[in-house]
């Protein structure tokens, strides 16, 4: 329960960090009439994520169905080798790579609002893309331990990581909490930019 809990409370926080970041840079550019646009993208990520994780419980009791007894075993111990073999792979590597890909495209979608004001396709996209990575993480960490943990666990956990989630993130938006140093800088870094690109009044 404790490994589906962490993994999905800090996805849906670091969701919400992005959504937010999103709202304020549209805010800060006078483009509010796009918000709408980034709450249609965020429920579709989020709406294909749980379809994914759906099918993957549904998949993982097929084949727990279909295996019995000395077969199942075997199946499951080398299913929890790979699981294990993948999510020290993942912690390494994927880890570092989203979170670089987080600031990147953070970036992206600042200069998408600020040179394509009238288009929503782009910035529906992009946010899309965000948040559904996101999800795919969350998909794809409980999915590497579906076979060393009880189902009824991992919702147990899913499902506190996504109401922790969302209380942290609500307390956070709405108390002088302070920002982590790695939010913190990407934040000071997106809003350096945004003043410095933003024109000069005569």
């Amino acid at each position: 329960m404790l490994p589906s809990f962490l993994i999905t409370l800090r996805e849906v926080i670091e969701a919400t960090l992005i959504v937010a970041t999103i709202l304020g840079i549209l805010v800060k550019l006078n483009q509010t009439k796009n918000i709408r646009t980034v709450w249609v993208a965020t429920v579709a990520a989020v709406a294909i994520s749980a379809g994914l994780l759906g099918l993957g419980s549904l998949a993982g009791i097929k084949v727990q169905e279909l295996y019995s007894g000395r077969t199942e075993e075997i199946i499951e111990g080398i299913l929890m080798i790979v699981s294990a073999g993948f999510i020290t792979w993942a912690v390494f590597f994927l880890h570092k790579y989203f979170a670089q890909y987080k600031t990147h495209l953070l970036r992206k979608i600042k200069s998408t609002v600020e040179q394509n004001r009238g288009s929503q396709r782009a910035l529906f996209t992009l946010v899309f893309t965000a948040v559904f990575r996101e999800g795919f993480e969350i998909v794809l960490f409980l999915s590497t331990i579906y076979f060393a943990s009880n189902p009824t666990q991992i919702f147990s956990g899913f499902a506190g990581g996504i109401v922790a989630g969302l209380i942290v993130s609500y307390l956070f938006f709405t108390t002088t909490l302070k920002l982590p140093v790695y939010y913190a800088f990407r934040t000071r870094i997106l809003s350096g930019d945004l003043e410095n690109d933003a024109p000069s009044s005569s």
